[in-house]
C-alpha cells in the first residue's frame, strides 16, 4: 500500500531494529571494512574471505571502488574518522589507476589483483557508480570529487548517450542486449549528486531516467520491468526478455519513490506496481525474495542472493510497511550477518536454504548500508 492513501504507520517495531542495526553497523561492519577493505596503496579490496581476510588473488572490479568509495564515506559521515585518511587515499588511487590509464577518458573496467590495467571497457554500470561513490566523497568534504563527476558525465554526453533510441549504450564499445540496470544506477547517482548539491540539472537527468523506464522497460499491464533489450531498446526475444528479477522490481519502486520525494516528477504509480507484482510472485515461503521469475510470475531461480532482501527492505520502507521492513531487516540480520566473524555476510542462499557462498563480495556492502541507512532514518524521524 502506498504513503500516499495509508494511514501513519506504528515506529515501534522498526525502532527496535534500528537498534540491532545501528550496532551492526557501528561496531561490526565499519570497523572490519575500514581495517581490511582497502590495501596500503588505496585500492578497494575485491572480496574478503569468512576469516576476515582480504582475497589476494582477485580481480578487481571498477565498479567496486566505486562502491566503496560510497561505503567509506558513509562511514566518516557516521562518525568513523579511521575512514578519512583511507577514503582521501582510495580516491586519489581510484583517480590514478581507474580513469583514462590509456590516454582516453572514461572510466576503465578491471584491474588485475596486484592493481595495474586489466580491461579497458568503459562500462556504464561502471561510470554509474564512479558517480554515485564520487557523490558521497563530495558529501563528506572531498571537493575534488565534483571535478570528476562533471568529466564522467561530459564523457557519457559525448561517448555514451544514444541519441537515437534513447538513453545509455551498454559503454564503449557499445555491446548487447542493452540491459535497464545501468539506467537504474545511473539514475540513482543523479538522486545522490542531486541531494549533495541542490543542482537541479542532476535531478532534470534522474527525470529523463524515469521516463525512460515508463515509455522502454516498464510493462504496464503486466506491472514487470524489462532487463534486456535489444539496440533500440525493444524488450529482447526469448528467456532473455521473459526475465524478471524482483530485486530489480524493488530497487526501481524506491528509486522512483525517492524521485518523488525529492521534488521530481511522481512516478508513484508505476512504482506500486512494481512492488505488488514482485511482492505478489518474487516472495520464497521463508519470506525472503527470490534471484529470478518469469513475467507469468513463475519463479525460475528460487536461490536469493543477499542483496535482493536489502531492496525489499528499502521498498517496504518506501510504501510505508514498516513493520515488514523490521522482519526482513531481523531475518537478515540473524541469517545472512548471522557470520562467525562479526561484519561478514553470506551472500547467497540456495532454494532449500542453504548457504552457498565461499566469499565475502565487498561489492554487497553498498546494497546493505543503503538499506539500512534509509531504515535508520525514517527511525530517527519518527
Amino acid at each position: 500500500m502506498s504513503t500516499e492513501t495509508s494511514s501513519r504507520p506504528d515506529p515501534t517495531r522498526l525502532r527496535e531494529t534500528a537498534v540491532r542495526v545501528r550496532h551492526w553497523l557501528n561496531q561490526e561492519a565499519w570497523p572490519l571494512w575500514i581495517e581490511r577493505g582497502i590495501d596500503s596503496d588505496g585500492l578497494f579490496y575485491e572480496q574478503l574471505d569468512f576469516a576476515g581476510h582480504p582475497d589476494l588473488s582477485a580481480r578487481r572490479r571498477v565498479r567496486v571502488q566505486g562502491r566503496q568509495l560510497f561505503c567509506f564515506a558513509q562511514a566518516l559521515a557516521a562518525g568513523h574518522e579511521a575512514a578519512r585518511d583511507k577514503l582521501a587515499l582510495g580516491l586519489a588511487t581510484v583517480e590514478a589507476r581507474c580513469w583514462g590509464p590509456d590516454g582516453k577518458p572514461g572510466w576503465i573496467h578491471m584491474l588485475t589483483p596486484d592493481g595495474q590495467t586489466l580491461d579497458t571497457l568503459r562500462d556504464t554500470y561502471d561510470q554509474a557508480f564512479m558517480l554515485f561513490g564520487l557523490a558521497a566523497a563530495y558529501r563528506v568534504g572531498f571537493e575534488h570529487a565534483r571535478v570528476l563527476a562533471e568529466r564522467t558525465i561530459a564523457f557519457l554526453d559525448r561517448d555514451v548517450a544514444d541519441g537515437k533510441a534513447g538513453g545509455y549504450l551498454e559503454g564503449v564499445p557499445a555491446s548487447l542486449p542493452r540491459r535497464s540496470n545501468p539506467h537504474m544506477h545511473l539514475m540513482e547517482a543523479m538522486l545522490v549528486w542531486y541531494s549533495a548539491t541542490g543542482d537541479k540539472g542532476w535531478l532534470a537527468r534522474a527525470e529523463a531516467i524515469a521516463a525512460l523506464f515508463e515509455t522502454r522497460f516498464f510493462d504496464r499491464t503486466a506491472g514487470t520491468l524489462g532487463e534486456y533489450f535489444s539496440q533500440d531498446l525493444r524488450l529482447a526475444d526469448g528467456d532473455a526478455g521473459d526475465s524478471v528479477e524482483p530485486g530489480h522490481h524493488f530497487e526501481w519502486s524506491w528509486l522512483l519513490h525517492r524521485l518523488c520525494d525529492l521534488g521530481g516528477r511522481n512516478f508513484r504509480h508505476q512504482a506500486d506496481a512494481l512492488y505488488r507484482f514482485a511482492l505478489r510472485h518474487g516472495i520464497g515461503a521463508d519470506g525472503f525474495a527470490v534471484d529470478e521469475c518469469r513475467k507469468s510470475g513463475e519463479q525460475q531461480r528460487a536461490s536469493r542472493r543477499t542483496w535482493p532482501q536489502t531492496e525489499l527492505i528499502k521498498a517496504h520502507l518506501a510504501n510505508g510497511a514498516w513493520d515488514e521492513a523490521a522482519t526482513v531487516t531481523n531475518a537478515v540480520l540473524r541469517t545472512y550477518l548471522g557470520t562467525q566473524v562479526a561484519g561478514l555476510w553470506i551472500d547467497q542462499f540456495d532454494a532449500r536454504g542453504e548457504a552457498r557462498a565461499d566469499v565475502v563480495p565487498a561489492s554487497t556492502l553498498y546494497h546493505l548500508v543503503v538499506a539500512f541507512e534509509d531504515l535508520l532514518r525514517i527511525a530517527d524521524e519518527e
